[in-house]
């Protein structure tokens, strides 16, 4: 257990140095730039939300690691539920893009933050004029796509476990006598495996896709080797926990053991330019 502890925190640690470096070289407001000089907005806008979703999660997953090494398991879990929601409006915007999208993913969720719209009951308005803004703010159940698909509803519905104060998670907070406890670590190695599951097809979907700017060919080959191993290593790790055993009852085993299975499944799907032929037999 603890080397697989430390073998997740030394992929968190690789991904640190190459996401901190990517953001740094490589993100840049494409659409916003354009849109000055064109005087409109288009496709390029898809970069900037990309961009804008890879470095909140890089930036997320300094505060991961921090969490971790405290033994704080159960608010990574609410940092990797946000991290999650990022990933699958990323891929979506990319893979459905139409211009109505700049709107809903960016344009009118700053003009809301900034009460220059008013969204109340489904419906979003101009403040001083009344009007009525075309505008849909998407629920993440309607933005998973692909193999996504098979086990997003019960690996969303887990992780709200601990971002909701949900009385199903009080074995967190209870010692060996009965008696509540700040200082007790579950779930050490199935937490970090999580992490690096979400984070890895965050990577692979904004970083390593063809045509993308790296710094240099080593640096865009060590990225392209990252994902392979990390996505090799949870692959393994998956199919250790898709044989989910516990002293409950059978029905969550088999709950269990599905969304395992299907998310060790997905991972063999190509969500950039990763060619996933080194799973092939695993």
């Amino acid at each position: 257990m603890n080397r697989l502890i430390v073998a997740c925190d030394k992929f968190l640690n690789r991904y640190l140095l190459r996401g901190t470096d990517f953001v740094e070289y490589a993100c840049f407001q494409y659409g916003k730039y354009n849109a000055f000089i064109s005087g409109e907005p288009d496709a390029h806008f898809i970069s900037d939300f990309q961009y804008f979703v890879f470095t909140k999660s890089t930036k997320s997953l300094k505060a991961i690691r921090m969490l971790l090494h405290q033994g704080y398991m159960e608010d990574v879990m609410i940092l990797l539920r946000t991290m999650f929601e990022g990933y699958l409006a990323s891929r979506y915007i990319d893979e459905n893009y139409d211009a109505k999208l700049l709107n809903d993913f960016i344009f009118v969720p700053q003009l809301i933050a900034h009460r220059k719209v008013i969204y109340q009951d489904g419906v979003a308005k101009e403040r001083l004029s009344n009007e009525i803004i075309e505008f849909i703010q998407r629920d993440p159940s309607k933005l998973k796509l692909g193999k996504d698909k098979s086990y997003f509803t019960d690996l969303y519905a887990y992780m709200c476990n601990y971002a909701h104060c949900n009385f199903s998670i009080l074995a967190c907070y209870i010692n060996e006598h009965g008696a509540f406890t700040c200082s007790k670590e579950t779930n050490a190695l199935l937490v970090r495996v999580l992490v690096l599951f979400v984070y890895t097809k965050i990577f692979e979907n904004v970083v390593t896709v063809e045509g993308e700017d790296f710094l240099d060919e080593r640096s865009e080959k060590e990225c392209y080797k990252l994902v392979k191993d990390a996505t090799l290593f949870i692959y393994k790790r998956l199919e250790y926990f898709s044989k989910y055993d516990s002293n409950v009852n059978e029905e969550l085993n088999k709950h269990m053991k599905n969304m395992f299975k299907y998310m060790k499944n997905s991972l063999k799907e190509e969500v950039g330019s990763v060619k996933k032929d080194f799973l092939t037999g695993t």
